[in-house]
């Protein structure tokens, strides 16, 4: 079964609190991954570098998506940020993920949802975990 050379990739960004999200539509490979580096670039602001990329909706990864996505972790690292990226159970960006083992050099959820939680939780000051010494 071909993939269809018409395919183009799409990027939808929206705020989700101070969270930015990214949701990466269609396939990810050598024709498409050019004008989404750009996009995720962008991204990238020093006020809040920390980015939840959503693939759930991606029907085609290749090595070049994986490279660019290898990238923007880095990118975002540099940038005392966090990436997490949003993998469904099971489908095409997963496999790529596992098949190149770099699942675990990545923050992985199921859901934004998740993802923005995540991200939420540690920054806020009140969720944090308080430490309090006991004098003996």
């Amino acid at each position: 079964m071909g993939r269809d050379p018409g395919t183009r990739a799409e990027v939808q960004s929206w705020q989700l609190g101070y969270t930015r999200v990214l949701r990466l539509v269609g396939e990810l490979d050598a024709v498409t991954v050019p004008d989404l580096r750009l996009t995720l670039d962008e991204a990238i602001t020093s006020d809040d570098p920390s980015l939840v990329v959503d693939l759930t909706q991606v029907t085609f990864i290749a090595s070049a998506g994986v490279g660019v996505l290898v990238e923007l972790r880095v990118r975002v690292s540099e940038h005392d940020g966090r990436l997490i990226v949003v993998l469904p159970r099971v489908g095409r960006a997963r496999r790529m993920f596992e098949v190149t083992r770099i699942v675990d050099h990545f923050e992985i959820r199921e859901t934004v949802e998740d993802a923005v939680r995540s991200l939420r939780d540690a920054s806020d000051p009140a969720q944090a975990p308080v430490t309090t010494e006991l004098e003996r």
